[in-house]
């Protein structure tokens, strides 16, 4: 049982094609209108409309041949300036690409050095510390009279060595003796 189509559905679904086109170029252009007037407020625009169209009719010879070479160069030139953009970019992708891949490249070869040369670090920082513990605990250990400052020479020298090592001179008189 199929439904018979009227004139009238036909028509229906006819205006229903050719409005659906025209909404879209409505939409369209309402959202051109509202991008150009972010751009350029309409004002300033009228100003240029009212100065281009007071130029062209002023000379209108020299106006008509700046009209022509701008719209015939302007394609060639917005496919040189969409080249050049489009060559720019594919170059930095391509350089950064580039870059990342050596970067990796050569953390490969970093990892493993940090890790060895930090273990080699803490090593050495284990063997000072270890050999300061040792040389502190040897330290309590040895004989009370190690730890005075004795004489390293005769008493007549006038050389003393002091707790600390260091050697002190005696002054006899005004000068001093060695």
């Amino acid at each position: 049982m199929s439904a018979e189509t009227t004139p009238q559905s036909t028509r229906a679904s006819s205006n229903d094609t050719t409005k659906r086109p025209q909404a879209l170029l409505s939409t369209a252009y309402s959202y051109l209108q509202t991008s150009l007037d972010a751009a350029i407020p309409p004002p300033t625009r009228q100003r240029a409309y009212n100065k281009l169209s007071t130029f062209a009719s002023r000379q209108p010879i020299l106006f008509s041949f700046s009209a022509l070479q701008l719209l015939f160069s302007l394609l060639p030139i917005t496919l040189f300036l969409s080249f050049a953009i489009s060559t720019l970019l594919l170059a930095l992708s391509a350089a950064f690409a580039f870059a990342l891949f050596w970067i990796g490249v050569a953390s490969l070869f970093l990892v493993p050095t940090l890790f060895i040369t930090s273990s080699f670090a803490a090593l050495c920082w284990g063997a000072s510390v270890g050999g300061f513990m040792f040389v502190r605990k040897l330290y309590h250990y040895a004989p009370a009279g190690s730890h005075q400052g004795k004489s390293s020479d005769s008493p007549s020298s006038g050389v003393k060595t002091l707790p600390g090592g260091t050697k002190e001179e005696a002054v006899n008189g005004d000068h001093v003796e060695q």
